[in-house]
């Protein structure tokens, strides 16, 4: 990495790559794609030539390219570790979609894999750094709320948006609920309210293949005693929720939209009938955007990250106990 440049190549051609990495990449004067590898290299060759992307080919091109800095992999789940772990072998910073990996196992393959080779590896928690969520957080931890008596989160897709042939339904991707918006819920939990253990967990499975969740109600249980209910779902209304509800001794805080903050999202306090807190999202603020410039940022100077591998390994550790408790096995 160049002094005021991050060079990125890509790991997988899906919709995600280009969302999350070359549409935000052409508004981050300090990133630059350069380099795409998929299993069909002309698969890449076609994702390439469509953004004016240089390289082109299969992973191994990618990893090999001596100019690219940090590898993006924008692939399943379950195939997160073996490439991950071969960039950081290769020499290259790598982020990660989320969920880091498929489970807790392989999550902590990367983050080895990383301090072995002295390098950075992260996960694509890009809501962690929208200037909405960094707001919410520290209403949480103010004390405005007083005493925490109840959390809950819903995080519902709406049920027309994953249907057949999805990948967030083909359990050998590592599809399901949990792994798709559970894993965001888990983490802001953690951010809030420290590390935690789960109480119970249930699910509703897929009949085509049982085993990917399309909804799991769970509850997490914290070291100061707080416990949080969560809904993760791809059943939800013609809305959807993306809720967050928590009802402390001295005022109930509501937000909406929370893992998509770029949506509009809403952050209110009240007191009875007083209401402390109304505000909203920044119109235009993308959380992709402020991912990228955070990166260039930690890479650059070591700053700190919420998005570190190393930290990201408990949150699928919980992931793949939220699974055991509703009698599934993890990814």
């Amino acid at each position: 990495m160049t002094a005021s440049q991050l060079r990125v190549g890509i790991f997988g051609t899906g919709g995600i790559a280009e969302r999350a990495m070359v549409e935000p990449a052409t508004l981050v004067e300090s990133v630059q794609v350069i380099a795409v590898g998929s299993r069909d290299p002309e698969r890449a060759r076609a994702f390439a030539d469509r953004f004016g992307i240089e390289a082109a080919g299969d992973y191994a091109s990618v990893m090999t390219n001596p100019d690219v800095d940090l590898v993006y992999v924008a692939l399943p789940p379950t195939v997160h570790a073996r490439w991950a772990v071969a960039a950081l072998d290769a020499g290259k910073h790598v982020l990660c979609e989320k969920p880091l990996a498929a489970n807790g196992t392989d999550a902590r393959a990367i983050a080895d894999a990383a301090r072995a080779n002295r390098r950075s590896a992260f996960v694509g928690f890009h809501y962690r750094l929208h200037s909405f969520t960094q707001r919410l957080l520290e209403v949480i931890r103010s004390g405005v709320l007083g005493d925490i008596e109840d959390v809950e989160i819903d995080f519902s897709i709406p049920h027309f948006v994953v249907g057949p042939g999805n990948i967030r339904l083909n359990g050998d991707l590592g599809g399901g609920a949990v792994m798709d918006v559970g894993c965001y819920a888990i983490d802001l939990l953690r951010a809030a309210f420290g590390e935690a253990a789960v109480l119970s967990s249930s699910a509703e499975l897929y009949d085509d293949d049982p085993r990917v969740d399309l909804q799991t109600d769970f509850v997490l249980s914290f070291d100061d005693g707080i416990t949080a209910r969560v809904r993760a779902s791809f059943l939800g209304d013609d809305e959807g929720q993306m809720s967050l509800h928590i009802v402390g001794s001295s005022a109930t805080l509501h937000a909406t939209s929370v893992i998509v903050p770029q949506w509009g999202a809403t952050l209110r306090v009240t007191a009875g009938e007083d209401v402390l807190i109304d505000e909203k999202a920044v119109d235009g603020e993308s959380s992709y955007v402020a991912q990228l410039q955070h990166l260039v940022e930690v890479l650059g100077s070591g700053a700190a990250t919420p998005l570190r591998a190393q930290d990201a390994v408990a949150t699928m550790e919980l992931v793949d106990d939220v699974y055991r408790a509703a009698g599934l096995q993890p990814r």
